[in-house]
């Protein structure tokens, strides 16, 4: 659909909206846009539901992780601004569906776009324009999708004077232990647990639970189910909606896959919860340990694709800290009934609802809309194709010969980059500049690497 086609599906709506948001109150409205690496990029304003869009500016889909922290490389080359097209506009509308107001804040509504080009064709780049049309193939094929994500995140307490200078890895852990599902991690905890459940229920958001994890300073917080579209604007709200509460108590949250040295304590996964639904009822469910034909091509299809998509699920330098299988962060292309050490481990019981897909691999550092995309996408393919399943793993990963996940952001790359299924499922426009964006990451990282002088380096050769 067309940019003036949505503007004419929408106005009815976002007037409606308009109406109702002033005479609850609210004065202000957070504008979100998402960017390519996965975050809000938001401008706060009077509120106004426009219906004729709203501007964004076309370099937030090339900008860096941080802004370019501590390179300076704020933005990569990329096809959507640059000094041949002048770093232009673009335009977006507010997609009705996603307005909401803070009970928290009452004064606050927000809302999420959806991003077209001048001309008003749909933008290229925008990731929540590439899961909705995945999404909507998957629909074509008869089945409703069903997405919860669990995110894993470390809390520190906030000093800025050490965060300005970039030393992060001196602030202290919140909390004084590293205890799995501690109720009195710190004295503080329970109330903080139940102001971030209440918050995001009062814009629609079921929080599942929020659990102290494996680690100083690791917490895990899980997502109720949701269509694929839903599921990721309600990642993205709660991350955003996280952070905000810790900083309001002095405390900051990060969701870089791995900020303690690999080996110890716990690394920050971001598990996608999946299942497909049929006319109200579960798609994959045949009983304990058993899938559904349908559930089994879907699989297929994830397992068949998963070396093609896995720059989606591991997106930066850090995200590679994050394998071991030993602790349940997966390195092979495989899948088994109740396997935390598989890529894929699926769940079958305590009832039919509850049978589903569980992805291992995808860190806390994702952009959720790609990583639900790439899913369904290889998902879709193999109904569509009626693909067959291997057996499941029933015995040590480390012993069998399974095709292997790729070990380093270059190697997916590659493998994205060059993969003709993700510029069929994705747009070639988009694999092309996601993977320049991530180029721009290893980059990043060889530059800031070659100006240094590592600790290893002082250490082995100093006094040799």
């Amino acid at each position: 659909m067309e940019f003036e086609d949505r503007v004419a599906a929408y106005t009815p709506e976002l007037k409606a909206l308009q109406g109702k948001l002033a005479a609850d109150g609210v004065e202000f409205i957070e504008i979100h846009t998402v960017d390519t690496s996965g975050a809000f990029r938001s401008k706060i304003a009077p509120l106004k539901l426009s219906s004729y869009g709203e501007a964004i500016n076309a370099i937030l889909y090339c900008v860096t992780h941080g802004d370019g922290q501590p390179m300076g490389d704020v933005a990569f080359a990329s096809a959507s601004a640059n000094e041949e097209n002048g770093f232009p506009n673009i335009k977006g509308i507010i997609d009705p569906a996603t307005v909401v107001q803070h009970g928290w804040k009452p004064k606050f509504a927000s809302a999420i776009t959806r991003a077209y080009m001048l001309d008003g064709t749909v933008c290229p780049f925008d990731p929540r324009g590439v899961l909705a049309k995945v999404e909507e193939r998957m629909n074509t094929l008869g089945y409703e999708t069903r997405f919860a994500l669990e995110y894993e995140f470390g809390i520190f307490h906030a000093d800025h004077d050490l965060m300005r200078a970039g030393r992060y890895r001196e602030l202290k852990p919140w909390g004084h232990s590293l205890v799995n599902y501690d109720l009195v991690r710190s004295g503080e905890y329970q109330d903080f647990a139940a102001e971030f459940i209440t918050r995001m229920k009062s814009i629609g958001i079921g929080v599942a639970s929020l659990v102290t994890e494996y680690g100083f300073g690791m917490y895990e917080y899980a997502l109720t189910p949701k269509t694929a579209l839903q599921a990721a604007d309600d990642a993205m709200r709660a991350k955003l909606h996280l952070r905000e509460l810790c900083a309001e108590r002095g405390l900051v949250a990060t969701f870089m896959t791995r900020f303690q040295p690999p080996g110890k304590e716990s690394a920050c996964g971001a598990h996608h919860h999946v299942s497909l639904w049929r006319d109200g009822k579960p798609a994959f469910a045949a009983g304990p340990s058993r899938l559904t034909p349908v559930a089994e091509q879907f699989l297929a299809g994830v397992l068949n694709r998963m070396q093609d998509t896995h720059l989606l699920f591991r997106p930066t330098v850090n995200s590679y800290r994050r394998f071991d299988r030993g602790a349940w962060s997966p390195e092979d292309v495989a899948w088994g009934f109740e396997n935390r050490t598989a890529p894929i481990r699926v769940i079958t019981t305590p009832n039919d609802g509850a049978c589903r897909l569980e992805h291992r691999a995808p860190g806390a550092d994702i952009n959720p809309y790609l990583s639900i995309a790439a899913i369904l996408a290889a998902g879709c393919e193999g109904i569509e194709k009626e693909l067959p399943l291997e057996a499941p793993v029933t015995s040590n990963l480390a012993n069998l010969d399974k095709p292997k996940l790729p070990r380093t952001l270059n190697a997916s790359i590659e493998a994205f980059a060059t993969s003709d299924f993700c510029a069929e499922a994705f747009g070639e426009t988009f694999r092309d500049n996601y993977a320049e964006s991530r180029r721009a990451e290893q980059a990043a990282f060889d530059a800031w690497q070659a100006s240094h002088i590592t600790d290893f380096e002082w250490q082995r050769y100093f006094v040799s």
